[in-house]
């Protein structure tokens, strides 16, 4: 069989397992960005009471959230410091105040204010359990990115990966982060490639119970679904943005396609006519071009084509292997990742396939990158540490920040922005 195979292969060669452990462990790999950052002070809250926090007090999660979400660099102090927030340049700071009611909930009161006036910006507040703490720090952070730059934050969007529990890979969710993880999947099978569904109502993603790869949709909160059982062998999904329609790979005898679907009907229909195999099919973030890998070119090559399977052109040319390529949410950019002196590395390029830009090099394997809702940041697998975990950094490759830790961890692939309030 031709080159394309290495593809499918891949999804065997990740079968082998380590013991699941606790994460929430970050290492940050400091890098020099491109991108301005607004330093902002973080000052912590005054607690009324003995208050055992579940994870972190609010001010390490805001100043987590500062650091990591790619717009802020913290400015961390003790109590209101005027002279280090000038020396640093934070004319702006987030504080507040935590008390433990009566009936075990954390009242939280966050406040984003002028460091020169103390003018009071913003104000917020909740009142959670325990463990939803961690959540509302990160609604009260998504406002205060909206108030200072006119823009959606992603602190209280999840990420799904796959990660090797008990010796098998399955399917989990968390915070952005990598905090606040919930395993989706659980049976003696191997689960990988997950995608979110339209509205982040669930999960799509692969099963091997059958011994052979097939598609299954879950909502959280339901029923596990398989999809499209007319197919024998079906995998690389991907949710339409717009209408929710599926598009995937499927394998017949010594070819692999890419196939249009409705997860609701089961229906489906060849959306590619060409003669050579296609994986990794991504949607432009207006569902009006898909992107694709195919070997038609003699190696795996990153192709672009319109939604209703026509116009086909090549976006690589540099290097013999490139796959798994997706759009930024701004459709001007895509990312992939490619193959250089037998390690995975991985570069974004313009939408002609100029402007070629490295993110990662001389760190290990770096695999399956993922935009962030906002586009300013990247999530990827990597075995720079020894074995695979996910990794965070800006969009410039700056600012690398590990969010999982211990067992393996692959595949990440981002949310798109939605009502934390809606998500169970």
């Amino acid at each position: 069989m031709k080159k394309m195979k290495l593809f499918f292969c891949a999804i065997a060669l990740m079968l082998a397992a380590p013991t699941f452990a606790a994460i929430d462990t970050i290492a940050v790999d400091v890098g020099i960005s491109v991108f301005q950052t607004m330093p902002i002070g973080v000052v912590p809250f005054e607690e009324e009471g003995s208050i055992k926090w579940t994870n972190e007090a609010p001010h390490l999660i805001l100043t987590r959230d500062a650091n990591l979400t790619g717009r802020f660099e913290a400015v961390p102090s003790d109590k209101f410091d005027l002279v280090l927030f000038s020396k640093k340049r934070a004319r702006q700071y987030v504080t507040g105040n935590a008390a433990k009611l009566s009936n075990g909930k954390i009242k939280l009161d966050c406040y984003l204010y002028a460091a020169e006036t103390k003018d009071l910006l913003l104000g917020e507040s909740y009142t959670v359990k325990p463990y939803d703490v961690r959540q509302a720090i990160h609604s009260f952070f998504d406002k205060v990115v909206y108030r200072l730059f006119g823009e959606r934050g992603i602190a209280t969007t999840k990420l799904a990966y796959v990660s090797k529990i008990d010796g098998m890979k399955q399917v989990v969710i968390s915070d952005y982060d990598g905090f606040s993880r919930r395993q989706i999947t659980r049976d003696s099978s191997i689960n990988t490639m997950p995608v979110w569904q339209k509205g982040n109502k669930g999960l799509v993603y692969v099963n091997f119970r059958k011994q052979r790869p097939n598609l299954y949709a879950i909502t959280f909160g339901g029923k596990e679904t398989p999809l499209f059982t007319q197919y024998k062998q079906t995998f690389s999904p991907a949710v339409n943005p717009k209408t929710g329609e599926l598009l995937f790979s499927v394998t017949e005898g010594a070819k692999t396609e890419i196939y249009r679907g409705d997860m609701k009907t089961g229906s489906a229909q060849k959306f590619l006519h060409l003669k050579s195999n296609q994986v990794s099919p991504s949607w432009s973030p207006f569902a009006s071009e898909v992107l694709f890998t195919s070997d038609r070119g003699g190696s795996p090559q990153v192709y672009a084509v319109g939604k209703d399977g026509t116009d086909v052109r090549r976006i690589t040319y540099m290097g013999h292997y490139n796959e798994r390529a997706s759009w930024s949410p701004e459709g001007d950019r895509i990312v992939y990742t490619s193959m250089d002196d037998g390690k995975m590395n991985i570069y974004t390029c313009a939408l002609d396939g100029t402007d070629i830009i490295q993110l990662t090099s001389n760190a290990g394997n770096n695999e399956h990158p993922t935009w962030s809702p906002d586009g300013k940041l990247i999530a990827f697998a990597s075995d720079r540490g020894g074995n695979y975990q996910i990794y965070i950094m800006r969009k410039d490759g700056s600012g690398v920040t590990r969010i999982t830790n211990g067992t393996e961890n692959t595949s990440p692939t981002w949310s798109w922005f939605f009502d934390e309030k809606k998500f169970k």
